[in-house]
Parts: structure tokens; C-alpha cells; sequence
């Protein structure tokens, strides 16, 4: 609150009090003042049971979580000129970090509550949806991040005046906005496929030929788009190059897409070594019966060159016999008589 009465102090000395600033200085008062009464119910021991946990605390901790959403969006906006000057970069530190510390103090709040009070595991149900589904929804805030950025930077110095527009500063401004727009949507995407057609057993989400081609189709994407967006944003012509919204969030955007595009790999080889494993039984079995086959088919052509062998010599052994047997007398007879010659 300090920072950002100081910062509203600083400005009022090139310019007039406008809209935005107010809404800045009354947005982070509502959240200290919410803060600090809630603080004061729950130390006493008569008051405590008022809010602790109750629907009352749920409202309150709502409504410090949209006062948090605006500070951040009023004070960091490079077109106000609180925290963030015209070209993008970090002009009161301690406003701006603040503001993002309370945005992200608001949130585990929310968490916190959730998970405490109602029983619902915000983090649990997020990592049962599979690996990369906490990467991707991080990646749509950081992609709109990216986007509104890219945006302010470029209402800030891309104006009516002709003559005094930066051009490539304004096509990378462009840029940015298109990229966090693809990335956002592409984000966004694979969200809706895994909520929609991942089925979950035994807490654990069943693996999908389809979700993971799209992952892989997006993740290519974004990466392609990405490796630009770093190189273009964050040069030194470009609206990232000072530190502020649009620097963290390029980065931050862009580590997150390769996490992805190594978790994509990883389950990719692991599933290329399963099939081989399974596969090699079945090979090996198939080696051993044409060696079988193999060795039956020479036994059988054993068989039959034998057989062969023996029709071919069996006049001959036939002839053999005969000329080694004696030769028996000749006998006849009529009726009982015999007749011996």
C-alpha cells in the first residue's frame, strides 16, 4: 500500500490523477483492510468461530482474490505507468512485486480453503488428469500474460503519430499478441481434451492415443512459435527486453513448453521400450517354431530319402533273397496223393 501511494505520488507530478490509479490505490486498500480484519476475528477467541470456515470467509477470501486480480492488472499496465513505465520495464520494484505476491497469496488462499473446508484437493484432481495437465493450465495464465502484455506495450507506443512509431518494435509487439493468443488456445485445447476424453481408474488417468497426438501436435507448435517469441520479445529492440510482465512471462512460457516436450518424449520412449519388451516373447517363440518346423521338414526329407532309398534297392535285395533261399522241390497232388519228383 506504501509503494503504490508513493508511485501514485511520483506520477502526479508529470500528470494528472486518472481512473486507473485510483482503482490501483483503492483495490490494494480493500485487500489490507480485508486482510487485517480478518486477521483481528480470528486471533480473538470470541470472534473466531464468526469466520473461520464458514461462508463468510469464502466471500471474503473471493472478494481479496478480485481486488488482488485488479491491483495486479492497474499497476503493472505499462500504459498507466505505476509499477511498469511506457516501455515495459520495472520502474517502482517494490509495488510491482508486491502486487504479484498478493495476487499469488490470494490464490493459495482459495486453495487452502478449498481443500480444508470443502474437501476439494485442487492440486490432487489436477495431477489425476495426467502429467502434463498442471503444465498446460499454468501455460494458458502465462500465455494470457504474454498476450495482455504484448497488448499494453503496443497501445503504449504504437499510437495514431506515424512519425514517432517504432515499427519493429511494433510488429514484435504484434507478435507477442499473436503468440500468446495461439499459445493460449492451443493451452486451452489440450485442457478441454484431457478433461473430456481421458478416463481416470484408480486415480490415475488411463493413457490416450489421441490426447497425446494433439499434445504432441500443439507442444511442436508452441515450441516453433516460442523459440521466436524469446528471440523477438526479449531482444534488445523488442517490448520484452526490459524487466517486467512481458520478459517473465515469455520465459517462463517457453520453459514450460519444453517440460512439456520432455514429458511428450519420455512417455514416448517408455511406451516404444513396453512394446518392444512385450514384442520380444513373441518373436522369439516365432524363431523357435521356424527352427522346429525347420528341423521337421529335414526329418521328414530323412524319412523320405530312406524310404526312397529302400523302394529303389528293394528289387535288388528282393533278387538277393531269392538267390539265397533253397530251392524247394517241386510238389503236386491230386486228391490226397502226393507226387515228389
Amino acid at each position: 500500500m506504501g509503494s503504490t501511494l508513493e508511485a501514485v505520488r511520483k506520477q502526479r507530478q508529470f500528470a494528472p490523477p486518472n481512473n486507473t490509479q485510483r482503482w490501483a490505490v483503492g483495490s490494494i486498500v480493500a485487500v489490507f483492510l480485508a486482510a487485517f480484519a480478518a486477521i483481528g476475528l480470528q486471533s480473538l477467541p470470541r470472534t473466531a468461530h464468526i469466520l473461520a470456515g464458514t461462508k463468510s470467509e469464502l466471500a471474503l477470501i473471493v472478494a481479496v482474490a478480485a481486488f488482488a486480480c485488479g491491483a495486479v492488472g492497474t499497476a503493472t499496465n505499462p500504459a498507466t505507468g505505476m509499477a511498469v513505465n511506457a516501455a515495459s520495464g520495472v520502474s517502482f520494484g517494490n509495488l510491482y512485486y508486491s502486487t504479484w505476491a498478493t495476487f499469488a497469496c490470494a490464490a493459495g488462499l482459495l486453495l487452502s480453503f478449498l481443500r480444508t473446508e470443502r474437501g476439494l484437493d485442487v492440486s490432487s484432481q489436477l495431477k489425476s488428469r495426467g502429467r502434463r495437465f498442471r503444465l498446460w493450465a499454468i501455460l494458458i495464465i502465462a500465455n494470457l500474460i504474454v498476450m495482455g502484455s504484448s497488448a499494453s506495450a503496443y497501445d503504449a507506443k504504437c499510437g495514431d503519430d506515424e512519425e514517432m512509431v517504432p515499427i519493429k518494435y511494433c510488429r514484435r509487439a504484434a507478435f507477442g499478441v499473436s503468440a500468446g493468443c495461439i499459445g493460449c488456445v492451443g493451452s486451452l485445447a489440450c485442457v478441454a481434451m484431457r478433461v473430456s476424453c481421458t478416463r481416470i481408474e484408480s486415480g490415475e488417468a488411463r493413457p490416450n492415443k489421441l490426447v497425446f497426438g494433439v499434445e504432441c501436435i500443439a507442444g511442436l507448435m508452441l515450441l516453433c512459435f516460442y523459440c521466436f517469441a524469446v528471440a523477438y520479445l526479449t531482444s534488445e529492440e523488442g517490448p520484452g527486453a526490459p524487466l517486467g510482465n512481458l520478459f517473465y512471462s515469455t520465459w517462463v512460457s517457453f520453459g514450460l513448453i519444453c517440460f512439456v516436450g520432455t514429458s511428450l518424449l519420455e512417455e514416448y520412449q517408455a511406451a516404444k521400450s513396453i512394446y518392444k519388451q512385450e514384442n520380444r516373447p513373441r518373436s522369439i517363440a516365432a524363431s523357435a517354431g521356424d527352427v522346429s518346423s525347420l528341423q521337421t521338414q529335414g526329418a521328414d526329407w530323412t524319412d523320405n530319402e530312406h524310404s526312397a532309398s529302400i523302394d529303389h534297392h528293394r528289387p535288388i535285395l528282393h533278387g538277393v533273397q531269392q538267390a539265397s533261399m533253397p530251392v524247394a522241390q517241386r510238389t503236386g497232388s491230386v486228391g490226397e496223393v502226393s507226387i515228389q519228383d
